[in-house]
């Protein structure tokens, strides 16, 4: 209140000058109708066009149109008064004094006498002697008292006010008449706008005062008066003025108090406020010297007390003024008296803070119950009855109308007191939280505060799925105790994310019971360095026995020996010498370099009591030893004690293909697959497991995974050339198991006459030994299976029908047509070698006999990178071949023998193709009642391309295409010219 009053009392001091300032006088106003300009309506008719043209003509400073159709009207209506004055005003708007003034003169001849004629004539300025000095003023005075007139007393009167010699402006209006004239008025008037203007407030305040004596003082210039006495600080004269009832309206009193107030005059305004009550006309007049008399009376709560209301509505303001000084002083006799004064249903509020205040509990409780029956969505009047309730030994009623009313929506503050309240209560009278309730009260609040409160009330506490409901969300604002509850039901179900909720915790709370518990969880989810740093953060005098052998056994599956022995040091220290898991650790020191004396602590450990671990550990060194048998026995013993261990199952799988058990292996590997189903490693063996048993379905179902999980890894990081490798190798696999049926079609054509070629370098190709200008062969095999008469081989029947060009030197292979039906066996895994046995028909009919062949054949140095696969990595790779070929014709008694070394490089010219030079030097020989033999050597050069690939299969398919210079270095029955001799070569492989 104080603010408006004193933004009043601004107000008046910055428009005061403004207001004193602006003058009353107004021209006077001539219409344009017939009526107010004295016309007929035909002459106006006729005038009114030019008088409108003109006036607008003057309103856009256009002299000439102006003047002359002003000049035309007065013209045809020269008697005309208010038209002869729009011409007047237009010669003077347009700077022409003179001719206005003789315009004038010249009417008042004809209408002598008339005050509109002689205003205007009067407003033209006359020329008066310039005075510039103070002496030529009081010349002009001198001049004007012999011989005085209203100009000349109007012209000293302005004269002074320019030079700022206000007395002297001031002796003029001492002339009574000239103070009853317009003039004199006016000089008044711009004499006490002056004074204020100049800030000589004693004068304007003479001026108002004559005014007022003469009964012309206006309302409006009253109050500019009582501004000036504001302005100018004329407090003696204020006070006498209103001790002559002088500006004693309610309003005035309030002014001048505020105007004190902002003026801070405290011991003048206390005054003021003593010696005057004012009869106010609003209670908002009352209400403004209430207030200040609650803010600057020497004693404002004596003030207010003594003070009669007048208005009723300002009662509570003054109890409200006074009330908290006298509760805050311990007046509370004094206070309930204030009180008292008012109607009983009045300020409840206040009458409920002095019933605290006296301890008076059953009325507290009933002004609490009052008011929150008034207002009972209001949190507050809720706070108040409840703890009122409370005090009154009523808690199962406060706990009631908590429940109600939850949540309590509203103010924040008073929500989490309310909050806090209600869960104090539950666990006063937990009977209360019944399912219903419950179900309510873990429904989640929207702010984070108000969910972690939901996560302790009883019934929720220990309600993981409301646990989770309610802190799922995971703020960063839940304290430590919140994000302990919700690890604790994350620790089953999403270890990770328990352990997530174990550190946020730690952060908020770093002790030591924290650091245990995300040493545990981290080291169940296989984080051992958070373990391991959440341990070395507790100090040994925290440690338990347990504590400290776990934290051993988590330094070791860190890779921290060091850490490792210096709690192994302390656990030893402690007597735990005794203990199966400090001998497992103790062992880990002499692994892998001292085997021996690992596998003594490991025994020993074992002897204490018997671990999965331990057995396993041992296991490995078994193996590593070459102890399968041993290895295995270790495994199964831990597979009893912890079945479902997934890497201990997919151990002994491994151990056991050690052994050669492939189908057990095959078992473990699959059940440990089940619990470790992204293990690559697994998956790999799994695949190779399957290729031994011949189970095809599956060893492409897990060489498709491989393959997925190798494609999977290039989405993230491009492939190594180890990684795009294997994934070829995987591909061939895949590729390679499912095939049953393989055709192919060989054929060397000589490209001269006389030409013999004995090049003969592929499983089942032409018989070994024999030479022929041409030489075709076309052949189909099915594959049997594996596994058959051996474990590891391969079984498989073919037909092929082969033709050469006999002895008479045609080019094409046309000739000795022969079909050969035939087992073919691969009794080694590992080694390309092969035994079949063939009964060969004659196709012609005349040439030839039917023979039954004996074979053996093999390659070597040629698998690896050394193949003529195809290679994934590298723009070419080298390839190298060592062939034999043995046979025994046993109608015939022949014998039959081939080698073959062949090097070549394989340069890659498209994807899936290469050209590919090569050299390479045969021997071969025919024994036949007599043995033969030759030796060559040939260069040549093939354009090989592989086709037929799919996502999971390499190229099953390959077509060579190749021209090949030989030259014999020993042969039977050839003739040296014919030594030099080139082929074309054809392979294809489907």
């Amino acid at each position: 209140m104080k603010e408006n009053n004193l933004n009043r009392v601004i107000g008046w001091s910055g428009l005061l000058l403004t207001s004193l300032l602006s003058t009353s006088a107004l021209a006077d106003n001539i219409g344009t109708s017939a009526e107010e300009l004295g016309l007929s309506d035909y002459r106006h008719f006729v005038i009114y066009p030019r008088l409108d043209k003109a006036l607008k003509a003057q309103k856009n400073n256009d002299e000439a149109t102006a003047i002359r159709e002003f000049e035309y009207i007065h013209q045809q209506v020269p008697d005309n008064i208010p038209l002869t004055l729009y011409l007047a005003e237009a010669y003077r708007h347009f700077g022409h004094d003179d001719r206005a003034r003789l315009l004038l003169e010249d009417q008042l001849k004809r209408h002598p006498g008339d005050a509109r004629l002689e205003r205007s004539l009067a407003a033209i300025p006359v020329e008066v002697k310039s005075v510039t000095t103070v002496e030529e003023l009081l010349a002009q005075q001198k001049a004007c008292d012999a011989a005085p007139t209203l100009r000349c007393r109007s012209e000293v009167g302005q004269n002074a006010l320019r030079l700022a010699q206000l007395p002297v402006a001031r002796a003029q209006l001492n002339d009574a008449t000239f103070a009853a004239s317009p003039e004199g008025k006016t000089l008044r008037t711009d004499l006490l706008q002056r004074a204020i203007y100049l800030k000589q407030w004693s004068q304007a305040d003479t001026l108002y005062n004559e005014a007022r004596q003469q009964n012309t003082l206006s309302a409006a210039e009253r109050r500019q008066w009582f501004d000036v006495l504001l302005a100018g600080q004329l407090d003696d004269r204020i006070l006498a003025l209103q001790s002559q009832g002088i500006f004693t309206d309610p309003q005035s009193y309030i002014t001048y108090a505020t105007a004190l107030a902002y003026r801070d005059e405290k011991a003048r305004l206390q005054r003021y406020l003593i010696e005057n009550t004012p009869l106010f006309t609003t209670d908002a007049q009352e209400k403004s010297w209430l207030y200040l008399l609650s803010k600057y009376s020497g004693n404002p709560v004596q003030a207010l007390a003594n003070y009669t209301v007048q208005f009723a509505d300002n009662r509570q303001y003054v109890v409200g003024a006074t009330l908290p000084v006298l509760l805050k002083e311990g007046q509370y006799d004094a206070a309930q008296k204030l009180l008292a004064t008012l109607p009983a249903n009045e300020m409840l509020e206040e009458r409920y803070t002095v019933s605290v205040a006296t301890h008076n509990k059953a009325e507290a409780l009933r002004l609490a119950r009052l008011l929150y029956q008034q207002e009972p969505a209001n949190l507050t009047r809720l706070d108040q009855l409840t703890w009122q309730l409370m005090q009154n030994e009523q808690s199962r009623e406060a706990a009631d109308l908590l429940l109600q009313r939850y949540p309590f929506q509203g103010d924040a503050r008073v929500s989490q007191t309310l909050m806090a309240r209600l869960a104090s209560l539950l666990e006063s009278h937990p009977y209360l939280a019944t399912p219903a309730k419950v179900a309510i009260l873990s429904k989640p609040l929207p702010l984070a505060e108000q969910r972690q409160w939901q996560s302790q009330l009883p019934g929720i506490a220990d309600n993981c799925p409301a646990i989770v409901r309610l802190l799922g969300d995971m703020s960063p604002s839940y304290d430590a105790a919140a994000w302990n509850r919700l690890a604790k039901c994350y620790r089953d179900t999403l270890p990770g994310v328990a352990l997530y909720a174990w550190l946020q915790a730690e952060q908020r709370q770093p002790n030591a019971w924290q650091h245990r518990a995300v040493a545990y969880q981290a080291y169940q989810v296989e984080d051992y360095a958070t373990a391991l740093a959440a341990w070395q953060k507790i100090s040994l005098h925290d440690m338990n026995n347990e504590d400290l052998l776990a934290a051993a056994n988590t330094a070791q599956a860190a890779g921290n020996g060091a850490a490792r022995d210096r709690w192994l040091q302390q656990a030893e220290q402690r007597g735990l010498g005794n203990n199966a898991l400090y001998w497992w650790l103790h062992a880990q020191r002499y692994i892998p370099g001292q085997p021996e004396l690992a596998l003594n602590d490991l025994t020993r450990s074992i002897n204490i009591a018997p671990s999965a671990n331990a057995y396993v550990a041992r296991a490995t060194i078994y193996r590593q030893r070459h102890n399968v048998p041993a290895a295995v026995s270790d495994l199964r013993a831990a597979l009893e004690l912890e079945p479902n261990n997934s890497n201990t199952q997919a151990a002994l799988g491994y151990a056991l293909w050690d052994s050669g058990d492939i189908a057990q292996s095959r078992e473990m590997l699959e059940q440990a697959h089940k619990g470790l189903p992204d293990d690559p490693a697994l998956i790999r063996q799994l695949a190779y497991v399957n290729q031994r048993l011949d189970d095809m379905p599956a060893t492409q179902h897990y060489a498709r995974l491989v393959i997925d999980d190798i494609d999977n890894q290039a989405l993230i990081t491009p492939l190594t050339p180890e990684q795009n490798q294997q994934r070829f190798n995987f591909r061939r696999l895949h590729e390679e198991v499912g095939r049953r049926w393989t055709f192919s079609f060989d054929s060397s054509i000589g490209l001269r006459s006389g030409a013999m070629s004995t090049a003969n370098n592929n499983v089942g190709g032409a018989a070994p030994g024999k030479s022929y200008r041409s030489y075709g062969q076309l052949e189909a095999e099915y594959r049997i299976g594996r596994n058959m008469l051996l474990e590891g081989d391969l079984l498989s029947v073919y037909s092929r029908v082969f033709a050469d060009t006999g002895e008479n030197g045609v080019m094409m292979p046309v000739k000795n047509p022969m079909s050969g039906t035939g087992l073919r066996w691969k009794p080694l895994r590992d080694q390309i070698f092969f035994l079949a046995v063939e009964q060969q028909l004659p196709l012609n009919g005349q040439n030839g006999a039917s023979d039954t062949m004996l074979r053996a054949s093999a390659s070597f140095f040629n698998g690896g990178k050394y193949s003529d696969e195809w290679h994934p990595n590298g723009s070419g790779w080298f390839a190298q071949n060592l062939y034999l070929d043995a046979a025994q014709y046993v109608r015939q008694d022949i014998q039959a023998w081939t080698a073959d070394y062949r090097v070549s490089w394989h340069q890659k010219v498209a994807n899936g193709q290469t050209i590919e030079p090569y050299a390479h030097v045969q021997d071969n020989g025919y024994r036949d009642k007599g043995t033969q033999g030759a030796q060559l050597g040939g260069v040549g050069v093939r354009w090989n391309i592989w086709t037929g690939e799919t996502h999971y299969d390499a190229w099953p398919h390959k077509v060579s295409l190749g021209v090949e210079y030989q030259h014999t270095f020993k042969a039977i029955n050839q003739r040296n010219g014919e030594r030099n001799n080139a082929f074309l070569t054809i392979g294809v492989h489907w």
